[in-house]
């Protein structure tokens, strides 16, 4: 073994890290994952980046002697590697940070829901307790509007870790131009994550779309009852010209019905099955309260469009539940049923147990966006989960979410689906 005094650094370069240890690049460039984010060619040397927008970092860049974290710009060399395994420690902090307090929300939700339920039949037919009732019925719906509102913006792509790091790597780019005479090192510490034919890193975006539909749920709680309350002031002559707060239901579910099929667009292009199945589901539940609600003339019209709507939406969700997510066939079943309702005449209402099977099936799956203890992989389509006593999956298993392959048979992972190492913890 050579000692130190012997190597030539013009052919063997030296790096000192921050902690003041030293070690050769050769050496020190395998035990920090270099060949995990850039491309080498025959000979060994560094010839391009490689797609990271699979695979998540295996750990993040230490001194081997002191383990203390290599600091960035302190070596540029490693800062390719430095930022990606922070932005996973931090997708992996944004990820368990954000189902927390969706399933939080969702209680509040569930609560709502069974709140507006047991109090509908609490409110008399008199002028004087329904007026009083009514006053403050949708308070504490708004109040749950605006904290679902926040949450969304909390989790929106510009508070993405990804897409922060991705902004900072650009501005950073923007005031250094490394020249063509600059040193390796400084060369290397220049690249971004993003350099052209690699687009930046899409991290998972399940508990951005977990929190879009659970504010079309808690929307949708909101019609319901609206909906139902309308026909209770209409059954009586002294309260059948007694208009609820918070706008027209022409304009509520218009606006609704917009929000739910770009949502279920969008879910698509996510590779969300589940998701978009659920979108539809809410669509067409609300288009049918809607036509059956005693519409004039002109509502009648826009009540037959959004049927239509519903129907085709449906008929792209019953393909969707094809897909082995979780709950596929239950929710399929919910998808057929809703189709069928659909087909009803004008007249028919939607009875309580109907809605009540409907409401079961749609199960929203946070749950699914695992993040309990244990080996991390992503799915083909980037979706990060947690399986397996031993880390490894034994037999064939499907992402919750979008039923992707995610594990593989003897201890081998099936193709597309990488080890998340990082987010073990």
């Amino acid at each position: 073994m050579r000692t130190y005094s012997e190597i030539n650094i013009d052919e063997t370069p030296i790096v000192v890290l921050g902690c003041g240890h030293f070690f050769t690049a050769e050496s020190l460039d395998g035990l920090v994952g270099m060949s995990e984010v850039y491309t080498t060619n025959t000979s060994g040397d560094f010839a391009g980046l490689a797609d990271i927008s699979s695979s998540l970092a295996t750990k993040i860049p230490r001194c081997p002697d002191c383990q203390r974290p290599i600091m960035q710009y302190i070596t540029q060399r490693y800062n390719r590697v430095i930022n990606r395994a922070v932005m996973d420690e931090m997708s992996k902090r944004f990820l368990i940070n954000g189902k927390s307090e969706l399933q939080e929300l969702e209680k509040e939700v569930e609560d709502l829901e069974s709140g507006f339920e047991k109090s509908r039949n609490d409110i008399k037919n008199s002028t004087r307790d329904v007026v009083s009732k009514i006053r403050t019925r949708y308070h504490e719906s708004k109040k749950l509007q605006r904290k679902i509102e926040d949450f969304l913006r909390s989790v929106a792509d510009r508070h993405q870790p990804a897409h922060k790091l991705h902004e900072a790597i650009v501005h950073a780019s923007s005031n250094s131009i490394v020249g063509g005479s600059g040193s390796l090192a400084d060369a290397l510490g220049s690249l971004s994550i993003h350099q052209d034919d690699i687009s930046p890193v899409e991290r998972d975006r399940r508990v951005t779309f977990g929190g879009r539909i659970l504010q079309i749920k808690a929307d949708s709680i909101l019609l319901e009852d609206k909906f139902q309350m309308t026909k209770k002031l209409r059954s009586s002559p002294s309260t059948e010209n007694m208009k609820l707060p918070g706008g027209d239901l022409e304009n509520l579910t218009q606006a609704f019905m917009k929000a739910c099929a770009a949502l279920m667009n969008d879910c698509v292009i996510e590779k969300l099955p589940k998701l978009a199945a659920e979108a539809s589901i809410y669509f067409a539940t609300n288009a049918h309260l809607y036509r059956s609600s005693g519409l004039s003339g002109e509502d009648r019209k826009e009540a037959t469009k959004y049927v239509e709507k519903a129907k085709e939406l449906l008929k792209q969700a019953y393909k969707l539940c094809d897909e082995p997510f979780q709950n596929a066939n239950q929710l399929k079943n919910c998808v057929k049923e809703n189709i069928e309702i659909l087909g009803r005449e004008w007249y028919e209402d939607v009875t309580a147990e109907e809605l009540a099977e409907i409401k079961k099936a749609m199960v929203s799956g946070r749950e699914g966006i695992a993040t309990h203890s244990g080996h991390w992989y992503n799915c083909a389509n980037g979706h990060p989960f947690a399986i397996g006593e031993c880390g490894m999956p034994m037999q064939l298993a499907r992402c919750p979410e979008c039923g992707a392959a995610v594990g593989g048979l003897g201890h081998q992972a099936v193709e597309g689906v990488t080890r998340a190492t990082q987010m073990e913890g």
